[in-house]
């Protein structure tokens, strides 16, 4: 084997495709970021990464000792570890965790689908942003793996209308709960991209 050859990457195994593909979502998402807010935002600052150990950690000795977040026993990365297919994202500005998000595309590459996003409740930089940033996060790993459909899994209700205004909808059987002056249950939004 000549030294040429030790350096060619084989693109058939699907842990260095995944990692090419994290890598190319990260650029786009904040290339999107940058473009939508960077007229308000740090963006240099901005770091993108995946969930480790230590981040699962510090939500849960720093943010969940906020009487808002002390009910919440999600623990992220025991849910990290579950997920197949998993879309695990960090959100930094200025070196503080502002937000996690794990995601997963479906074994058919139908849809990405959000099943988690939880943002930093204390003050940070990125403050009132992380919701469209997982989402434009989530967007560009659709667009990377060539996917059509982002979902939103179980909004939580009060967020609906941001969602909304982010171009998600409910699906038929909330419409027509709406139609009837009923709320809606909420268990799965989507997007379609125009790919």
């Amino acid at each position: 084997m000549d030294n040429a050859s030790k350096y060619i990457i084989d693109i058939t195994d699907n842990k260095i495709l995944h990692e090419i593909i994290r890598a190319s979502a990260f650029d786009n998402a904040l290339i999107t970021i940058t473009t939508d807010f960077g007229h308000i935002l740090p963006i240099d600052k901005i770091k993108l990464d995946r969930i480790y150990y230590e981040d699962a950690q510090e939500v849960i000795n720093n943010w969940r000792k906020c009487n808002k977040r002390d009910w919440i026993e999600f623990d992220w990365s025991q849910e990290r570890s579950r997920q197949t297919k998993r879309i695990d994202v960090t959100i930094r500005c200025c070196d503080i965790l502002c937000g996690l998000m794990l995601a997963k595309r479906s074994k058919k590459r139908l849809c990405v689908t959000l099943r988690y996003l939880e943002g930093n409740p204390n003050k940070h930089p990125l403050s009132g942003y992380i919701l469209p940033i997982a989402l434009i996060i989530a967007e560009s790993f659709a667009y990377e793996y060539n996917i059509k459909q982002v979902c939103i899994s179980r909004p939580a209700k009060g967020l609906i209308s941001q969602y909304t205004a982010q171009g998600y909808e409910l699906n038929s059987a909330d419409k027509a709960r709406q139609k009837r002056n009923n709320k809606p249950r909420a268990k799965l939004m989507s997007k379609i991209l125009g790919i």
